[in-house]
């Protein structure tokens, strides 16, 4: 029985151009730049920054449709098809890290189901580097030529995954979901965990999360930093440059004196990032993208959670040993769910707790960012379960200094 195909939820943008170009964006690895190929046409994601910020004021570009919906194969049908020897382009939804992780572990295991699948993945956007670390893998970052559309046997559009839209308020899984979905094994985890460590190993440090419900408070960084720095490690301290709130969050940490800290503004390309981190002994992380991409490289550590829970987000990776707020008060406890910060009825914005209101009264997300606000939440701790992390350091510490079996 032939496989089922409908057009793809998302829209796409098909456009020609007069003159050849080149694209990527800036903070992807310069190797996964893309340049036209004389096609008469190209397909974008019609969300993408390529066609919202470039294409819109392209003089040699025309725009042919904005609502292009490419024939993929059905959903019901992903678990019931032969990619054997096939073409399989994957359309992106969103380039969030963490999602796009999750998928990359997916695609690790279609691979190992599919050994002579040729597998392509298209709008991969800003995350484009986290499908770099899979071999033989093509990525379009930003667009497809009609030419090259043309050679695959298969589309599949993730986002029919049902939930992903919900992922401000109930995080998901997507490595489990896809598996699932496709009736595919993940692919084995390394068997044993050990984190002790050799005097000069390195440490990782990355606090910044995008939601200050998620950053870690600048005092407690602080504190982990000389801990482990006075234990002997050569700690990295990473911070995220793409964060307005970065400058007010390294100056209310202040500087290091210990030799062996040092500070990273932030790197240039997540493909930095994603090198980073495959070069960390440990790390001491914040509930992030970062926390993510340890679940490729399998880097031990530490994940600190305060707003969502470890379970789903962590999966079935055991890799970070997580540690959870443990705040309960008058309007929330941790872990509450959500991911972001909510916005009143009258556009005040913040959580339950740092408004003392009910989730009942928190009905949207924000419509616009506030970075006076963001400043203050990240650097002054008035999130209760965030605080709650300073107030029971001295439990943290000892957690600390278990998994990596450092004397007291």
């Amino acid at each position: 029985m032939p496989a089922h195909h409908h057009p793809a939820r998302k829209k796409f943008t098909r456009f020609a151009s007069k003159q050849p170009f080149r694209f990527g964006l800036p903070n992807v690895s310069a190797e996964l730049t893309q340049a036209s190929d004389n096609s008469p046409s190209y397909l974008t994601r019609t969300t993408s920054l390529l066609r919202q910020q470039v294409l819109a004021n392209a003089p040699s570009v025309k725009i042919i449709s904005d609502t292009v919906h490419p024939d993929v194969l059905a959903r019901d049908g992903w678990a019931h098809t032969d990619f054997d020897r096939k073409r399989v382009l994957f359309l992106i939804p969103d380039d969030a890290i963490g999602d796009c992780v999750g998928m990359a572990l997916f695609l690790r295991a279609f691979a190992v189901k599919y050994p002579r699948a040729k597998i392509a993945v298209l709008n991969s956007g800003s995350a484009s580097d986290i499908f770099a670390t899979l071999s033989d893998v093509t990525v379009f970052q930003l667009f497809i030529s009609a030419k090259r559309l043309k050679t695959f046997d298969y589309l599949i559009d993730f986002s029919e995954m049902e939930g992903w839209k919900d992922i401000a308020t109930m995080p998901v899984n997507p490595e489990e979901a896809l598996c699932e979905a496709f009736d595919i094994s993940p692919i084995p985890l390394a068997s044993k965990r050990s984190p002790k460590l050799a005097p000069g190993a390195r440490i990782g440090i990355l606090p910044m999360a995008s939601s200050p419900l998620r950053t870690l408070p600048p005092a407690l960084v602080r504190e982990i930093a000389e801990f482990l720095a006075k234990a002997g490690f050569d700690i990295t301290l990473i911070l995220n440059a793409y964060q307005g709130v970065m400058k007010k969050y390294k100056d209310t940490i202040g500087p290091f004196d210990q030799p062996n800290i040092r500070i990273v503004d932030g790197f240039k390309t997540i493909g930095n990032l994603v090198s980073f981190i495959s070069e960390q002994n440990y790390v001491v992380l914040a509930d992030s993208g970062p926390a993510h991409i340890t679940k490729l490289f399998q880097t031990p550590g530490i994940g600190i959670y305060s707003s969502a829970s470890p379970t789903v987000l962590q999966g079935r990776h055991q890799n970070l040993l997580p540690w959870q707020s443990t705040y309960k008060g008058d309007f929330c406890e941790a872990p509450c769910g959500l991911a972001k910060l909510r916005a009143t009825a009258s556009g005040t914005i913040g959580c339950m707790g740092s408004l003392g209101l009910p989730m009942s009264e928190l009905i949207n997300l924000p419509a616009n960012s506030d970075k006076a606000l963001a400043e203050q939440l990240v650097t002054e701790s008035p999130v209760p379960c965030v605080a709650a992390l300073v107030e029971h350091k001295d439990r943290f510490f000892t957690f600390l200094r278990k998994d990596l079996e450092l004397q007291t």
